[in-house]
């Protein structure tokens, strides 16, 4: 195995710990890093096949101590809405300066947001949960605020943590051995 798939397996493999042990130990429902580490592997990853099996693998580990979901029309929605920090992450791949800002904010926004009105509405249509009116659909999303609020501060939190680190990591492969060496001693 080369020095590129050895790096690529061990950041999975991190990524993938950082997610499941994330959803388990969420100090408030939905404050997780599952979005966050979906739009790093989106942008981290050389090939897709990782990049999908990252949210993918979280979701499904994760999910063996979490409630289930309601049906499987909801489950489906909550695993499908990972497809856009995903992409999200895979956009900013390659962009520089306040055009990379600005992706990277929106990795933060989109996410919770996103995931806040497909799953709701999968709520809403496939449980017997509201009435399916408009009023019923509005009391759907309105008792989902404090979820879609601690989702998007979770994104936001997680976003900047593991984008940090990734900084701090880029900045620190750049040393060379010897200059730390050096300087421990």
């Amino acid at each position: 195995m080369n020095r590129d798939n050895w790096r690529e397996l061990t950041v999975f493999g991190l990524l993938l710990a950082i997610g499941v042990l994330g959803r388990w130990a969420q100090p408030t429902w939905n404050f997780t890093p599952l979005a966050a580490v979906t739009v790093l592997g989106g942008f981290y990853f050389r090939h897709l096949l990782p990049a999908v099996l990252l949210p993918a693998s979280i979701l499904v580990v994760s999910d063996l101590l979490l409630p289930a979901h309601d049906n499987w029309p909801v489950l489906f929605s909550v695993h499908v809405m990972m497809i856009v920090p995903l992409v999200l992450g895979r956009w900013t791949r390659g962009t520089t300066g306040w055009k990379s800002a600005m992706r990277w904010t929106l990795c933060g926004v989109i996410p919770a947001t996103a995931f806040y009105v497909v799953t709701n509405l999968a709520v809403w249509a496939f449980t017997g949960l509201y009435e399916k009116t408009f009023t019923g659909l509005i009391a759907c999303y309105a008792a989902a605020l404090p979820f879609y609020r601690a989702m998007f501060a979770g994104d936001v939190f997680y976003l900047a943590v593991l984008l940090s680190c990734l900084i701090f990591a880029q900045i620190a492969s750049r040393v060379p051995a010897t200059a730390v060496i050096k300087n421990r001693g």
